[in-house]
C-alpha cells in the first residue's frame, strides 16, 4: 500500500473547532463559534458598547442586553453576543440566521457562506500552480494530499467550470473540484500562499529519496549534477549474497513483450529493471540469456555479459560462448537458440512462444530428460522439452540417431566458472575501474548511433566490493539523458569498477514493489526480458 501524506491547510490545527465565513466576496477564518468585533467591522456592522450594545447593519438596528439582541424592537435573538475582556463577540449561529447564510460541514470545520465562490481558472507554468477564484477564499476550502509522487488538491465547497492552462487533470463533482498532478518524477513539496482571490502553489520537489526494500536491497532516487547538467537517477543497490538476481522473461514466452510490472509479478520479484535489446519486428531478444544454467538465447558478437555464478559472485565481462550438443557420439555446434533465423543446427526450448520454423530440409528431434523422445516436426516444444533442428545435409551421419539416443547439451566458454544466470547487452563502459582501451570500437558495435545519443540509460554497475547497482539515468526537466562518454565518466566518478549498458530509451524502466519509479511513473513499452530481484 502506498504511503499517504495529507496536508490539512489550517492556521491553528490545535483547535477543536474552526470555522470559515464567506460573505460579500470576502473570507474570514474564525477559530471558534464567535466572531470578534474586527470581523464585524469588515462585514459592515457598526456598534457602540455601553451598558447596552447598539449595533447597526444597513437599515437594521440591534439593541443588545445580557447577551440577547432585539432587532428593530421586534425580533429577539437569544445568546447572540458576549463581551470578553471588553471585546464584543457575535455568535456565528446568530449571523447565520440573520444574514441567511448556508452552512457546509466537513470533519470538524464549518463553512458559513452567502454564496459559494467560483474557481475561474487553473494555470500551471513550470512548477507554479495558480488558482483564480471569483472571490476571496479561506484556507479551509483546500485540502492537499500527497500520494507518493502524486499531488491531489480538493477544493470544497466550490462552484465553477475553470479554464485549464497547463498539463492538469481535473474532475468536477457537486460543490467540489479535484485537481490532479500525477506521475511527477519526484515527490512534490507544495508551498502555498493566499492573495485575496488567488491561491499560488509553488511545487518544490525532493531531490533525494531513499527506501530500504529489504535486507540487502536499497532504492535511492536523486537529482544529481554532472558536467553542469542535472539528471534524475534511480539506483537499486543490491547485495547479491543476501538477495537473488534472476533473468525474467514475458509470461507469454520468448517472442512476446510485456509490461515489466507484470513480468516481475509473475516471477514473484520485488523489484527489477529492463534487460536485453530486442528485435521489435519479432519481439525476440538479442544476445545471451541463461537462467538457472539453461540457455534461452544465444550470444551475439563480443558484446559484454552480466554473469551470476552458482556461488552468487557477479561479473561483467566479454566472453566467448559455444553451444555444443552431443547426439550419442555425434557433436554439433548449435548456431541459434529460440530464433526464426536460418541455421544448420538450431535449438528451441519450451519458453519459445512463436511457431518453430518448418523447413523441409531439416530433421526435427524432440528432446526430454537428456534423450530423444521422437523424431518429426512439431510447432512448439512441449513443457519440459526441447526441439533440435538439424540440416539434412548431415542426414548420413544421423542414421543411428533414434528415440532413446542420449543427448548432452554443453556450454563451452572462456569464462572460468559455471554460469547460473547471464544477460548480454552493452556497450561495455568500465573495466577494472577504467575506461576501455578500445572504447571507440566498442561504440561502433551498436547501430543507429546508439552509444552517441543522449537518452534514458539502464545500466548495471559493480563496485570493487562486489555490490551490484541497477541504475536508470534520465534527463531532468525534459532534458536528454547521457551518451556513452558522459555515462562512463559519471560512473567512474562514482567509483564503480565494472559497468555495462542494457537496452535504454523507451525501454528503460525500474520497478519497485509494482511501482514504476522512473519515466513519469509510466511504462512506455513492453519488453521481452528483464532482471528481477527476489
Amino acid at each position: 500500500m502506498k504511503k499517504k501524506i495529507v496536508l490539512l491547510i489550517l492556521i491553528f490545527s490545535f483547535f477543536v473547532f474552526s470555522n470559515t465565513l464567506i460573505f460579500n466576496n470576502k473570507a474570514f477564518y474564525i477559530n471558534s463559534n464567535w466572531a470578534n468585533e474586527e470581523i464585524l467591522k469588515q462585514l459592515g456592522f457598526r456598534f457602540v458598547k455601553n451598558d447596552k450594545i447598539f449595533m447597526v447593519f444597513n437599515n437594521d438596528l440591534f439593541i443588545g442586553k445580557d447577551g440577547d439582541f432585539t432587532l428593530n424592537f421586534e425580533k429577539t435573538f437569544n445568546n447572540a453576543y458576549k463581551i470578553d475582556d471588553s471585546v464584543l463577540y457575535i455568535n456565528l449561529d446568530f449571523l447565520k440566521n440573520y444574514l441567511k447564510l448556508k452552512i457546509f460541514e466537513k470533519d470538524k470545520e464549518k463553512i458559513y457562506y452567502d454564496k459559494l465562490p467560483e474557481l475561474k481558472s487553473i494555470n500551471l507554468e513550470e512548477n507554479n500552480l495558480s488558482l483564480y477564484f471569483s472571490s476571496e477564499i479561506s484556507k479551509e476550502l483546500l485540502n492537499l494530499e500527497i500520494d507518493n509522487r502524486d499531488l491531489i488538491i480538493t477544493i470544497e465547497p466550490i462552484l465553477g467550470d475553470p479554464l485549464i492552462i497547463g498539463n492538469i487533470n481535473f474532475q468536477k463533482a457537486k460543490n467540489k473540484i479535484l485537481i490532479f498532478m500525477l506521475n511527477n518524477k519526484l515527490k512534490p513539496v507544495p508551498i502555498i500562499s493566499y492573495q485575496k482571490n488567488i491561491v499560488k502553489i509553488t511545487l518544490n520537489f525532493t531531490e533525494e529519496e531513499k527506501r530500504i526494500i529489504k535486507n540487502g536491497l536499497i532504492w535511492e532516487r536523486k537529482v544529481e549534477k554532472f558536467n553542469n547538467e542535472k539528471y534524475l537517477i534511480n539506483y537499486l543497490k543490491i547485495d547479491p549474497k543476501k538477495v537473488e538476481i534472476i533473468p525474467v522473461i514475458s509470461s507469454k514466452g520468448i517472442g512476446t513483450r510485456e509490461d515489466l510490472r507484470e513480468i516481475l509479478k509473475a516471477n514473484n520479484c520485488i523489484a527489477g529493471i529492463n534487460a536485453n535489446y530486442f528485435d521489435p519486428s519479432t519481439n525476440l531478444p538479442i544476445d545471451l540469456i541463461i537462467k538457472d544454467g539453461k540457455i534461452l538465447s544465444d550470444k551475439y558478437s563480443l558484446r559484454p555479459t552480466f554473469i551470476i555464478t552458482y556461488t552468487n559472485e557477479v561479473f561483467i565481462k566479454r566472453i566467448n560462448l559455444e553451444i555444443n550438443i552431443y547426439l550419442g557420439d555425434l557433436l554439433f555446434l548449435v548456431k541459434g537458440v529460440n530464433t526464426i533465423a536460418k541455421g544448420e543446427v538450431l535449438l528451441y526450448t519450451d519458453e519459445f512462444s512463436l511457431k518453430i520454423p518448418k523447413d523441409e530440409e531439416k530433421v526435427y528431434y524432440q528432446i526430454k530428460d537428456n534423450k530423444i523422445i521422437s523424431i518429426g516436426y512439431i510447432e512448439n516444444a512441449p513443457e519440459g522439452a526441447m526441439v533440435l533442428s538439424i540440416s539434412k545435409k548431415y542426414e548420413k551421419y544421423l542414421s543411428n540417431v533414434t528415440p532413446g539416443t542420449k543427448i548432452d547439451l554443453v556450454l563451452n566458454s572462456d569464462f572460468p566458472f559455471p554460469i547460473k544466470h547471464a544477460i548480454g547487452a552493452g556497450p561495455l563502459l568500465i573495466e577494472n575501474g577504467k575506461k576501455l582501451i578500445d572504447s571507440s570500437e566498442e561504440k561502433l558495435r551498436y547501430s543507429n548511433g546508439l552509444a552517441l545519443s543522449k537518452t534514458t540509460r539502464t545500466i548495471i554497475a559493480i563496485t570493487k566490493e562486489g555490490r551490484v547497482d541497477f541504475i536508470v539515468i534520465e534527463g531532468y526537466n525534459n532534458t536528454g539523458g547521457m551518451n556513452y562518454d558522459i555515462a562512463t565518466d559519471f560512473l567512474i566518478s562514482k567509483g564503480y569498477f565494472y559497468a555495462m549498458m542494457l537496452d535504454g530509451g523507451g525501454s528503460g524502466a525500474m520497478v519497485i514493489q509494482n511501482e514504476v519509479v522512473n519515466q513519469d511513473g509510466q511504462i512506455q513499452r513492453g519488453i521481452p526480458v528483464g532482471l528481477g530481484i527476489k
